[in-house]
């Protein structure tokens, strides 16, 4: 089943909105997740947990900064560590900027606060806590009063329609190879196991390709249809929309070895810009993330050599 999102006739950034509009997750709290909130003062204003060097926080960490809303953030590592200060002598490319202290995705208490589904980035606003990183933006979004609104929605809702089987194509082609080459250290070994090479069918490969052509295609038709490409999406200014899109082209590129430039020549130009003059938020992910893409690019060598190469789809 292929999604859904497609350019109404080819005309400039309208599209078809007839799926149903994904939501923020709004986690429900047990009275000891309400309390934990309380006891970390994290029940009052705006408290984001994240590593904003990664594919979704940064979403987040980029809108967050549009509502020029003050926000607290607590780096979420990979393992399953306690609450504590971030040391002096701590890594700095392991951390977001602006954050003390820091907490493990698999621990009890980041847990606790999500409602027994621990995933990042998770936003708490006034005790209330929120995940799904497009559904967080969207949110956001919907607060303020910006132009073009319903552009922005529109493209936040493609980027989520399109996120499920693009991040199943960025395992495959890419994390699946890096976390095994690890022993699944960073992760759990289930949501892995199943893709890299060998794993899925020819017949699977294209469907998640397929969704590649048709989201990256829809994005290329966009930034051809404006006067110039300019590093945004709508008009001349950063918005809701570029938030959620952010990561793609890095993904694609770093992760899954898709060669963009070639087939997606406005996007790749359009990053280029971007890259070149990071918003706010995102600069983690710009100069951090590639750091990671170069484990998984060692991790996958052999068997992009052998023939496992994603590109082999647009040839």
């Amino acid at each position: 089943m292929k999604p859904g999102f497609t350019l109404c006739g080819g005309s400039k950034d309208t599209l078809d909105t007839s799926v149903k509009s994904p939501s923020v997750n709004k986690s429900s709290l047990s009275p000891e997740g309400k309390a934990a909130l309380v006891e970390h003062g994290w029940d009052k204003g705006y408290v984001a947990f994240g590593f904003s060097a990664s594919e979704t926080t940064v979403k987040v960490a980029t809108a967050l900064s549009l509502t020029g809303i003050d926000v607290q953030w607590v780096t979420v590592s990979f393992d399953g560590s306690d609450l504590e200060d971030i040391p002096e002598d701590f890594d700095p490319n392991m951390i977001t900027p602006g954050s003390k202290q820091k907490l493990g995705v698999k621990s009890e208490l980041f847990s606790l606060i999500t409602g027994g589904k621990p995933m990042m980035p998770a936003l708490a606003i006034d005790g209330v806590v929120y995940t799904e990183s497009e559904g967080i933006v969207k949110m956001l979004a919907e607060k303020e009063e910006i132009s073009d609104k319903e552009k922005n929605v529109e493209l936040i809702e493609l980027s989520a329609k399109y996120n499920e089987p693009i991040f199943q194509a960025l395992k495959h082609w890419g994390w699946a190879g890096l976390h095994a080459y690890q022993n699944y250290s960073m992760v759990n070994k289930e949501h892995y196991v199943s893709y890299g090479q060998g794993n899925q069918t020819e017949e699977w490969e294209k469907e998640k390709t397929d969704a590649i052509k048709e989201f990256m295609g829809a994005l290329e038709e966009i930034l051809k249809a404006k006067p110039k490409v300019n590093g945004f999406f709508i008009g001349d200014s950063r918005s809701f929309a570029d938030a959620a899109l952010i990561n793609w082209v890095q993904s694609l590129e770093g992760v899954a070895g898709l060669d963009v430039k070639k087939y997606y020549p406005n996007c790749h130009e359009n990053w280029g810009i971007i890259k070149a003059s990071p918003p706010d938020g995102s600069a983690h992910f710009i100069y951090g993330f590639p750091v990671f893409c170069g484990y998984v690019t060692q991790a996958n060598q052999h068997a992009r050599e052998a023939g496992f190469d994603i590109n082999k789809y647009w040839e």
